[in-house]
């Protein structure tokens, strides 16, 4: 028998605290599937859990369609403009899955490139991921309007 429970997002920690302690009753033939997908909710979620910079490559993403462009980027925002962003996403998608609020398996939303040829061990720049432009475009407008607190 298969029975599929949905509820919506962002399904309070208590919801999965009691989803998760039904599993682990039901032992190991019962699995979760979690939906994984970026949604504004969770791109602003995300954005509110990051930094300054962070929030810089996402409009730079944005504003070049999906692409940030390394020697630009540097140019314009200093040689360690790079330098933290992506771990800050890193570690706030680690956050927001044990807050309940994605799976653990949602993709980054940000892809490197291969090295810089101007710089050993410099990124040429960020793909946005596809589909996400929009989404981050609506998570940016939604951090201007309420501002950056929840």
């Amino acid at each position: 028998m298969e029975i599929v429970i949905r509820y919506p997002d962002p399904a309070p920690a208590e919801v999965l605290t009691a989803i998760t302690d039904l599993m682990a009753r039901l032992g190991p033939g019962a699995s979760i599937e979690t939906d994984a997908e970026w949604t504004v909710d969770r791109a602003v979620k995300l954005l509110r859990d990051t930094n300054a910079r962070t929030v810089l490559l996402v409009e730079a993403a944005v504003e070049g369609d999906g692409w940030v462009d390394g020697p630009a980027f540097r140019e314009k925002w200093g040689e360690t403009a790079f330098r933290g962003p992506t771990q800050s996403i890193t570690k706030a998608i680690k956050r927001g899955a044990e807050q309940g609020h994605w799976s653990a398996n949602i993709a980054p939303p940000f892809t490197p490139t291969t090295p810089d040829k101007s710089g050993w061990s410099k990124t040429g720049g960020y793909y946005l991921e596809d589909g996400l432009v929009p989404i981050f475009r609506d998570a940016l407008r939604v951090l201007k309007e309420k501002g950056s607190q929840p």
